[in-house]
């Protein structure tokens, strides 16, 4: 489990949350470990009934001293699940069904996770990741909850050619909620500070702004994803 981190074809899934979206969501999870089996297995019981069968097949109940190996760290629930890590490419989440979503050089893997959450709820087609960024780190994946499974998501290193519609979030942008955005647009959101890439700014068919109070500089990365993912809902 360990290992996990490190191994590009497995995810490493800490807390029951994300391992009940991850079940939820087709993951193939090959062993989850835990230092209290009973109390993992009620909480999933009173929460997610649906996934306590799968969890309870694949639990080992590790000792306190092979426990804190493990998770050097208190977590906010009882379980480190491993899973393999979906194959996804850049084509099939450009060419899925309604809006995609392209996040910028996100430079904290906590906000790329919780931009991917708000991506998989609002039913986005896919998110694509420029620059270092592991959308798959395990920091990403708590901070989802496991969502990316939910919706096609993969690292890249540069946006490739589509024939889709490209919309820039831009300061300078004519207002949001003007118009709804195109239902196959795909969403370019840059970071907090610096925004989008000069490059990619240069490519988009549109630019959109979300407006705010003056004096305000700039939204959570996760926050600007929801305003215009949910804009014309």
């Amino acid at each position: 489990m360990v290992a996990a981190r490190h191994d590009h074809g497995s995810v490493r899934l800490e807390g029951a949350h994300a391992l009940k979206h991850a079940l939820r969501f087709g993951a193939d999870v090959e062993v989850v470990a835990t230092d209290d089996l009973e109390g993992l297995l009620a909480m999933l019981t009173a929460l997610a009934p649906d996934v306590v069968e799968t969890v309870a097949a694949r639990a080992v109940e590790l000792e306190p001293v092979r426990w804190h190996q493990l998770v050097p760290r208190a977590l906010p629930s009882p379980a480190v699940a491993v899973a393999r890590r979906p194959v996804v490419s850049v084509e099939q989440v450009l060419a899925a069904p309604g809006r995609c979503l392209v996040l910028d050089r996100p430079r904290h893997l906590g906000n790329l996770g919780a931009a991917i959450r708000v991506a998989a709820a609002a039913a986005a087609g896919g998110v694509l990741v420029l620059g270092t960024a592991d959308p798959w780190h395990p920091t990403a994946v708590r901070a989802a909850a496991g969502l990316q499974f939910a919706v096609p998501t993969v690292r890249v290193e540069d946006l490739p050619a589509t024939t889709r519609p490209l919309i820039a979030l831009d300061p300078i942008g004519r207002p949001l909620h003007e118009h709804p955005l195109p239902p196959d647009a795909v969403l370019l959101v840059g970071t907090e500070r610096g925004g989008l890439d000069a490059r990619l700014r240069a490519r988009a068919d549109d630019r959109r702004s979300i407006q705010m109070r003056d004096g305000v500089s700039s939204l959570n990365l996760a926050t600007a994803v929801a305003v215009a993912l949910y804009a014309d809902r």
